[in-house]
């Protein structure tokens, strides 16, 4: 086996790359995080492809659908695939933020991590976080960031004849990514869809994607994190049940 995959079931760009290796049964190894860090910024995830080490959620999956010829999840058509480059070039600093301002205050703050060194390369990361974390009202605050980013796929990112993002036939990498940010959402009991018609359709949809509840055993285990606040030894159990759904998927 020469794909080795580094990350974590609570990261949403690992759950994205997880997904994709399944839904495409590309067998792959679980990285440990202990081994040193292939992604010079010190982040997750990254792989490392019979000796070619490639970090970048977008890129990883790219790369392993132009290497494996995965014409289903990114389509040959020159447009189609502009299309999903323009969601994915887009992601990080538009649906990523529903993790920053709703999630990561509700999973991360409660825990007891102690300081944790700067990460002079995350940039304006460790700033967002920050001020994601000492709002003084971090669901209410989340609520209105998710709230716009919502509107703005339900316009621009969804059509009549079909549930998946950018308009294709079947479901696609834009897809994956967009549900680890948002899909989370439904299991934290942190965010209601339901004002949003297309965007509830398409999460309806990628629950009957292959290989959904494995990716999502961790986010079933964490569960409802608004009215029952996190804790260590929760997020924990939780962590622990993601990779083992991910290794006994792997069997």
């Amino acid at each position: 086996m020469s794909l080795t995959v580094y990350g974590h079931p609570a990261s949403q760009p690992s759950r994205t790359v997880y997904w994709a290796c399944f839904i495409k049964d590309l067998p792959f190894e679980l990285g440990k995080l202990d081994q040193g860090n292939g992604n010079p910024r010190g982040q997750i995830p990254w792989i490392d492809d019979d000796g070619f080490v490639l970090s970048e959620m977008s890129a990883i999956v790219c790369y392993l659908a132009d290497k494996h010829r995965w014409f289903d999840l990114y389509p040959e058509s020159l447009q189609v695939r502009a299309r999903i480059q323009q969601f994915l070039h887009m992601h990080h600093s538009l649906v990523r933020m529903a993790t920053v301002y709703l999630m990561a205050p509700h999973v991360i703050k409660p825990l007891s991590l102690g300081e944790r060194p700067e990460n002079p390369l995350s940039l304006s990361g460790a700033k967002l976080f920050q001020e994601a974390f000492e709002h003084a009202d971090p669901y209410e605050n989340g609520g209105r960031i998710v709230t716009t980013i919502a509107g703005f796929l339900e316009q621009h990112y969804f059509h009549d004849d079909s549930p998946y993002l950018c308009n294709t036939e079947t479901v696609n990498l834009a897809d994956l990514a967009c549900y680890g940010e948002l899909g989370q959402f439904e299991f934290a009991h942190l965010f209601n869809f339901s004002p949003f018609p297309k965007l509830s359709r398409w999460l309806k949809a990628m629950h009957a994607i292959s290989h959904f509840d494995t990716i999502h055993a961790y986010n079933k285990a964490l569960g409802d994190i608004h009215n029952e606040p996190n804790t260590n030894e929760r997020f924990l159990a939780a962590s622990q049940a993601g990779f083992q759904a991910i290794a006994q998927q792997q069997k």
